[in-house]
């Protein structure tokens, strides 16, 4: 029962984290956000507002939310905070009957399923819950983990099997209209289908699907503020890559005021354990259990994040500054390692000691989660708490410089918008 309600903490103080720190007005790129509602609104052309790019994605998904918020619930900004909360939730409850129904988990040991939305759940991840901007990754995430979980079915040749892998298509394309990371779905998908032996025509499928939509997705996303291919195999700027890359591996800790390099290197182990698993589960000449095909499939949907991470937005600052709100499109990697590693644990602890040093060591795993649990809440309501402060004196009447990093780059622009919402 230990590890069960362990869970069920982690849940409360991952939603008492949330109420505290929810911010449920319109600032950054919700102003962008509602202008161009605003704008379709007063054209009547809702198509080209749906599929309007918004830096290097297509937000389709989010630009309905910002309708429906604007339109209904005066940019609140609830819906988003309602549509990543219950996008994170989803996933977990994903991971946790994924793994609950795999046969090396039987009771007791089945018990250790709640280690994986345990790994989801954190209060780091609660700014991407708690801020509508943020709400992209979470929904883009849902969308990975269910691509990932329907294409990957028990059989080949079941009835079901085509309609689950019809829709892995659709949260294929789902997970990019929410965010361009989503697009990492596709490659993923193709893998998973390789590796869990579909057929030849499934893979054709996947291929052509996948070239079609990105190429779709392309067209007329800027490309401005990039390095030049010629300038990005450079020793100076593979160098500044290389350790954007741990930094983003290593969230929470490099974050972290004085936990810099020890956040690169737990972001370098956790690289080359990633690499491990994936090359020899690529080389294994045995079919894989469906958990470890689930978990591999993670893997490289974290992995692949990680790059498009490391491409899009290492030349953005001159100092290696990686957004905490990463941390949600990290979790793929830490629940892909755990999918691998469970099903191997469980199948060695055959006797009782064994099993019993097994649970005993997921409860110490389940206590360091509920530790970091409180220690990142206190981080994330600061950090709200700040952002609120910051808020509270820009309505009252005050411009600040240091407003722009927060409101809005351009004050007079989010003077209008918010003008106009409040009418």
């Amino acid at each position: 029962m230990v590890l069960p309600l362990s869970g069920l903490l982690q849940m409360v103080l991952f939603g008492a984290c949330l109420v505290r720190s929810a911010i449920l007005r319109p600032f950054g790129d919700m102003i962008s956000w509602i202008d161009a509602y605003l704008q379709a609104r007063d054209s009547g052309q809702w198509l080209a507002y749906l599929w309007m790019p918004h830096n290097e994605h297509h937000l389709l998904l989010i630009r309905a939310l910002t309708a429906l918020d604007v339109g209904w619930l005066h940019a609140s900004g609830l819906p988003f905070v309602v549509a990543a909360t219950a996008s994170l939730m989803l996933s977990a409850w994903l991971v946790l009957t994924a793994v609950r129904g795999d046969a090396a988990f039987a009771p007791p040991r089945r018990a250790l399923a709640w280690l994986g939305p345990m790994v989801l759940l954190n209060n780091a991840a609660v700014a991407d819950c708690a801020i509508s901007i943020n709400a992209v990754y979470p929904m883009a995430l849902v969308f990975i983990v269910a691509t990932v979980f329907l294409f990957d079915a028990q059989a080949e040749h079941t009835r079901h099997t085509p309609t689950r892998r019809a829709l892995a298509f659709l949260t294929a394309t789902l997970a990019g209209l929410c965010n361009g990371v989503g697009m990492v779905a596709w490659p993923v998908l193709l893998w998973s289908a390789w590796r869990g032996k579909a057929r030849p025509g499934w893979l054709l499928t996947i291929a052509l699907l996948g070239l079609a939509y990105g190429a779709i997705y392309l067209q007329g996303l800027p490309t401005a503020g990039h390095a030049r291919l010629s300038e990005m195999f450079v020793f100076p700027h593979l160098a500044k890559m290389a350790n954007y890359l741990l930094a983003y591996l290593g969230l929470p800790l490099s974050r972290a005021p004085g936990l810099q390099l020890p956040g690169r290197l737990f972001g370098a182990l956790l690289l080359a354990a990633c690499l491990l698993v994936v090359m020899r589960d690529a080389i294994a000449p045995r079919q894989p259990g469906r958990l470890h095909r689930l978990g591999i499939g993670l893997i490289l949907a974290g992995l692949a994040a990680a790059s498009l991470a490391v491409a899009g937005r290492v030349d953005l600052t001159e100092n290696v500054a990686v957004p905490l709100r990463y941390v949600v499109m990290l979790a793929p990697l830490h629940i892909g390692l755990l999918m691998v590693a469970l099903p191997w644990l469980a199948n060695r602890a055959v006797t009782a000691q064994q099993q019993a040093r097994l649970l005993a060591g997921a409860c110490a795993c389940a206590a360091f989660l509920l530790i970091f649990q409180v220690l990142a809440g206190r981080t994330v309501i600061a950090a709200s708490d700040a952002i609120l402060a910051t808020l509270d004196r820009y309505d009252a009447g005050l411009r600040e410089p240091g407003m722009t990093h927060v409101v809005f780059p351009d004050l007079a622009v989010a003077d209008r918008v918010l003008k106009e919402v409040r009418k």
